[in-house]
């Protein structure tokens, strides 16, 4: 006769197999989805070290950056850009000159965008941390011109993608040069637009961070938590 009384030490052996491979399979679940929570963790939960540094960095982006812009094309008697049109424009007179005050409104709704252009560019590249604004025990300005670009090239980015948005709206579908004069002078117009917001968004910004981590090196200027 064969002995057939099942063997006890096969059923705990086969569990402890399954649960072994259960806890690496989430193991590797947990390790993929790693990257993405990093990524998503610094626009929900980022660092801010500064708390001063968002309102600053919202303010020049939206008000002197914009600002700078148009006094530069109207002492240089270049078109002012689209965006500067009135809100609310009078059509009554076939020739007239905008109220004073009229061209607040839009230079503070545009300004607004690029305000909010640079923000997802600084949470992106972490420029809120201690480490983008300090260079005080021999840290230096690597990493301060570092994040400074990428968070611009972040910005950047959602600027075309936004001016792509914005021009689709418009003509209610895709366009590209060669279509018809129109086209080519309105994208024309809109490139040259982008260009003059990244550059002048560009000088304002990267000279406030560069100034503004320069005050770390004395004592007064240095973050709440600065470790040597």
């Amino acid at each position: 006769r064969q002995n057939l009384t099942p063997n006890p030490s096969i059923r705990p052996t086969v569990a402890t197999t399954r649960l072994h491979q259960s806890s690496n399979n989430n193991d590797e679940g947990e390790e993929d989805n790693a990257p993405q929570n990093v990524v998503l963790g610094r626009f929900l939960s980022p660092k801010i070290d500064d708390a001063g540094l968002p309102i600053a960095d919202t303010l020049l982006a939206q008000v002197v950056a914009p600002t700078l812009q148009v006094f530069w094309l109207s002492l240089n008697r270049s078109p002012l850009p689209s965006w500067l049109a009135p809100v609310f424009q009078d059509t009554s007179m076939l020739y007239s000159s905008p109220a004073q005050g009229s061209l607040l409104a839009p230079a503070l709704i545009h300004g607004a965008g690029l305000a909010v252009c640079w923000t997802m560019g600084a949470l992106a590249a972490q420029a809120y941390d201690s480490d983008a604004f300090n260079i005080s025990g021999g840290r230096g300005y690597k990493t301060v011109i570092t994040r400074i670009v990428q968070a611009g090239a972040f910005a950047t980015g959602v600027l075309i993608l936004s001016t792509q948005i914005d021009l689709f709206l418009e003509f209610g579908r895709y366009v590209q040069p060669g279509e018809s004069k129109d086209i080519d002078l309105r994208l024309l117009r809109a490139i040259v637009e982008l260009i003059n917001d990244i550059v002048f968004e560009a000088v304002v910004l990267s000279s406030w961070r560069i100034y503004r981590a320069s005050l770390t090196g004395d004592a007064s200027g240095r973050p709440p938590n600065y470790e040597p």
